[in-house]
């Protein structure tokens, strides 16, 4: 019997690497607040098999506006995107400020499509039901801006972030003025205006999914029939990653006789026991007149299961069966490389776009 191509080998390797988000949206109101680290930055890699806890310490700077106006108190609380961030909690344990800090010990953090609290006007108190927290500035100098906070951040495992140094939160708040005039009530919400000092690591897990990539039976196929014969479309490489990637696909190094099928993938000269065929990966096509490696680099692929990048791949016979020498198996091995990049490579390619 001669069989076709048996098995396809993927190799991985890992980095842990990252780059910085950009700045934060502006908002429209005259009042509010921002955070910026003031603590060692600590490492979340989403592949880890256990969740992911750690301390951090932001200082929370108020927002004042022009004419002496300053933002007096503010109640906020941080909201998700989108579904990637269920299962994350952000609670504020302690604080310092020339003022007054209440909703201490609460989770301050909402899912997506979780109902959030009112937050305006700024009397209103945080509470079980109501999870924010209120801050209370005084006075109109410069060190009244400011308040130093410590919050736990607790991250899922398989959480869907972006490689980057930082991870961000929107903020969404109600907040009072007083000077400058009469005092007002705002509210809004200031993107990216939590900026926790958390390392995404760009790290990525791979696999094949599928049989290997298998010809069947070549004693009947003629030359002529040779290019319809083709391995299944079902079979792909399935890639999760939080950072761009790079893929290369190539011959086993010790083969002397690329892209083509011999008795037990065996280095022979004899063409009766050697049948060609074409590959096509990530919208190339090799073959025995060009064997050089298949490169790619790819977009983030995204982490988890509805947002991995399946990347096709499929053989295509070039020599028929029938006058070839009798085997019971007829193969080679392929090895398939993919290696995760630094946050800032430029990869403009969505791989898991592109068709056989």
């Amino acid at each position: 019997m001669l069989r076709g191509l048996k098995s396809a080998r993927v190799a991985l390797g890992l980095l842990a690497l990252g780059a910085v988000f950009g700045a934060r949206a502006a908002s429209a109101a005259t009042c509010g607040i921002t955070g910026s680290a003031v603590a060692t930055v600590a490492t979340y890699d989403p592949f880890e098999t256990t969740g992911f806890t750690t301390s951090v310490t932001l200082t929370l700077t108020r927002i004042n506006g022009n004419g002496g106006e300053k933002t007096d108190i503010v109640n906020f609380y941080i909201k998700g995107r989108d579904a990637d961030s269920v299962g994350t909690s952000v609670g504020a344990n302690s604080a310092a400020v020339a003022g007054q800090v209440t909703g201490l010990g609460l989770d301050i953090f909402y899912d997506y499509n979780e109902a959030v609290p009112t937050v305006s006007p700024t009397s209103l108190s945080p509470s079980a039901t109501a999870r924010f927290l209120k801050v209370a500035f005084t006075g109109n100098n410069g060190a009244s801006d400011t308040a130093v906070v410590t919050f736990t951040v607790t991250l899922p495992r398989n959480l869907n972030a972006t490689a980057a140094t930082e991870l961000p939160f929107d903020a969404y708040f109600g907040c009072s003025t007083t000077g400058g005039g009469q005092g007002t009530q705002q509210s809004g919400n200031l993107p990216n205006a939590i900026r926790m000092p958390i390392n995404i690591l760009s790290a990525l897990r791979a696999g094949f999914v599928g049989t290997a990539l298998d010809f069947g039976e070549l004693a009947q196929v003629t030359a002529v029939q040779a290019p319809t014969v083709k391995t299944s479309t079902s079979n792909y490489v399935r890639v999760q990653s939080s950072g761009p990637y790079q893929v290369s696909l190539a011959v086993d190094s010790a083969d002397a006789n690329p892209y083509t099928l011999t008795p037990n993938a065996s280095a022979t000269t004899d063409p009766l026991q050697r049948i060609r065929y074409s590959l096509k990966f990530l919208g190339q096509t090799r073959s025995a007149t060009a064997a050089t490696p298949i490169t790619q680099t790819c977009a983030r692929a995204g982490v988890g299961d509805v947002v991995e990048d399946r990347l096709p791949l499929q053989g295509t016979l070039i020599d028929g069966g029938t006058s070839k020498a009798v085997s019971p198996n007829y193969s080679e091995f392929l090895v398939v490389t993919i290696s995760p990049l630094a946050a800032g490579t430029a990869a403009p390619v969505d791989c898991g776009n592109i068709a056989l």
